[in-house]
């Protein structure tokens, strides 16, 4: 959206194109090193870096190489962050970068500030991802994934809220897509020591016409644009006039800095009717703008107010963004669909690296922006194996996609169907919910901004390899403070089944993370069957609230009633009886009767002599309705105990 500064910006800049021009402010002495090749090592770089025998014209400024002559290694600051170059492809323009920090006494320095690239410059291959690191940690705690320095601290990239609590430090490092925490924590200090590629994104074609002529190209920060430094020697009176700069602009440059004259001499009358002439068109052409601006920002502000709120774009700057043409490119035409939802389809696609990936394609619709937003910024706040992986986007007009890692067994709703051929084992559906609770639990406490799903359902479940489950599809995601719980909300979210009563009617409770405690536990006793034997039993037990109907199976310790055959040993019925004891927990109708992930995950991973059967009158509560003419207070929750 255009603003009124701005249309001055554009104003003033259109009166100096007009009246002026503007060369490059280097002198020629300046150019003589940018026909030089960096050197340190066996590492070569030319243009747009520069530095040691290439001086600062010959390259951005942000891209400054220098050189240990001892130990030939080649470094460069990046806000103010200072890395190692392991490789440099001139050809491609990317570079292989590894933190100085990382490669000293790598636990001594365990406070690193993150990582950051300007986004202008450099971007991330997708084939990495960032992981939080904590460290510093109390050394009396027992932390899952950790490692140990030399010095007797303990670091962790797992946590719980207790492992939070106990280190002082968190840390942002970027580390291979495949790392896997839980296997590879002890490696960490290796595996950040391997680096990680960043390409420079560059149009390189501008500066490859410069040295076709003859020419060298540089950068000038000054007027803060790409130049191509021709020598006349070879092309005499001619004006190098050069676009399609680093940063879009356009640097017209003689080699003495000025207009050269006609052969024939100039005319004072021809050039004041030309000046005249041109000052004239000038006027015509800034009203004409001026009247198409205005027009655009009052159509923007009349757009802006008819789309919905669109929230966090900004976080969406550090991940890789394609064009649609890309996205045509990676799912070959869109050939091959792997899924389709109310929202639009799911393709399978290949990366250049040769990455398999899903690409989910958005219907065109105005009003799922706000949607694709909370999903591209939730997913990409995330980096943890039960949670999909998120690889790009793309944001073109009303064009949207979203890239994620491949997961090659699908979602769980087919495997919780009445069809034996795809039917899974307890033992193994065990481990499906208990990866499903740490999944939540890392989304809940382990992100900095705690992240509430809203559509926990066997669809938005993917199985990996030996069925690792992935928690997908953050469309209905929202974003809180690590501190905040509570959300507000202008309309209902969810799917019918898996909202949590809170959700729809506010006489429940206040909404919050509980609300992903209920979809979990419906969730668990869809995997068990539960919901679904009981739509096909007899007349009298179909008119019973269903959860009623589990309680009263587990009071006669009848689990095969609704688990028919799955049941073949003691070990089986175990599992069976944990599940549905926490599920029968987490669908609690006021929210504060509901334990945390955290605990769910306590009680999954416990003793099942340990759990106990939540009061069965808690299990079927009806809401008193307020009076009419009370005002509605939102702390108060009434409910009336049913016999």
């Amino acid at each position: 959206m255009m603003d009124t500064p701005s249309l001055g910006v554009c104003f003033v800049t259109l009166f100096m194109f007009l009246f002026h021009y503007v060369p490059c402010a280097l002198g020629n002495q300046a150019f003589l090193s940018c026909d030089s090749v960096f050197e340190c090592g066996n590492l070569t770089a030319t243009f747009p870096f520069w530095g040691e025998n290439r001086g600062e014209p010959c390259g951005h400024p942000l891209l400054k190489l220098s050189c240990d002559r001892v130990s030939n290694k080649t470094s460069i600051n990046i806000s103010n962050i200072f890395f190692n170059i392991l490789h440099i492809d001139n050809t491609f323009k990317t570079i292989k970068l590894v933190r100085q920090d990382y490669l000293v006494s790598f636990c001594s320095t365990l406070s690193f500030t993150k990582t950051m690239f300007p986004p202008k410059i450099f971007q991330l291959f997708p084939n990495y991802k960032n992981l939080i690191v904590f460290s510093n940690c109390d050394p009396r705690f027992h932390y899952l994934e950790n490692f140990t320095c030399s010095n007797g601290g303990t670091g962790s990239v797992y946590h719980n809220e207790h492992y939070y609590q106990s280190c002082r430090t968190i840390s942002n490092v970027i580390v291979p897509a495949g790392f896997i925490p839980e296997k590879e924590a002890w490696n960490l200090e290796n595996v950040l020591r391997g680096g990680f590629e960043v390409k420079l994104d560059i149009n390189e074609r501008p500066c490859k016409q410069c040295l076709k002529t003859g020419g060298f190209c540089s950068f000038d920060k000054f007027a803060n644009q790409f130049c191509c430094k021709e020598d006349f020697s070879f092309y005499p009176n001619r004006i190098k006039e050069f676009s399609g700069s680093l940063l879009g602009f356009k640097c017209i440059k003689t080699s003495s800095g000025e207009l050269p004259k006609s052969s024939a001499g100039a005319d004072p009358t021809s050039f004041n009717y030309l000046l005249t002439g041109s000052r004239v068109l000038s006027l015509i052409i800034c009203l004409t703008l001026l009247i198409l601006s205005m027009l655009i920002y009052f159509l923007n502000k009349i757009e802006a107010l008819e789309h919905p709120r669109i929230e966090n774009f900004e976080e969406l700057i550090p991940l890789k963004r394609y064009s649609y043409a890309e996205v045509k490119e990676i799912t070959n035409l869109f050939a091959q669909e792997i899924g389709r939802g109310g929202y639009g389809i799911v393709y399978e696609g290949n990366l250049c690296e040769g990455l398999k990936v899903a690409v989910k394609v958005l219907k065109e619709s105005k009003k799922n922006g706000e949607d694709f937003i909370n999903e591209v910024a939730s997913m990409s706040r995330t980096s943890y194996i039960h949670i999909v992986s998120l690889l790009g986007f793309c944001y073109e007009g009303s064009k949207r996609a979203i890239i994620y890692e491949f997961v090659e067994n699908g979602s769980l709703d087919k495997f919780i169907t009445s069809q034996p051929s795809l039917r899974i084992d307890l033992g193994k559906m065990y481990d499906i919910a208990l990866g499903v609770a740490r999944g939540l639990q890392y989304l809940h406490y382990a992100c900095k901004t705690r992240i509430v799903h809203f559509d926990i359902k066997p669809q938005n479940i993917l199985l990996g390899k030996d069925f690792c489950p992935k928690i997908s599809d953050f469309g209905l995601a929202r974003l809180c403070g690590s501190k905040e719980s509570v959300l507000w909300m202008s309309e209902t979210r969810g799917t019918i089944g898996y909202i949590a009563p809170e959700v729809f009617s506010r006489i429940y409770g206040r909404v919050s993370h509980k609300s992903d405690v209920y979809s979990y536990g419906m969730l668990v006793l869809e995997m068990m069957g539960a919901r679904n034997r009981n739509t096909v039993s007899d007349s009298n037990s179909s008119s019973m609230y269903f959860p009623d109907w589990i309680y009263q199976g587990l009071e006669k310790g009848d689990c095969k009633r609704y688990l028919e055959d799955q049941i073949t040993e003691d070990e089986d019925e175990e599992f069976a009886r944990k599940m549905i004891l926490v599920g029968l927990s987490c669908i609690q109708a006021c929210p504060s009767d509901r334990p945390s992930m955290n605990r769910v995950v306590e009680m999954m991973e416990g003793s099942l002599s340990a759990l106990e059967a939540p009061p069965k009158y808690l299990l079927h509560l009806s809401a008193s309705p307020m009076p009419p003419s009370a005002p509605e207070d939102k702390n108060s929750i009434s409910f009336e105990e049913s016999a």
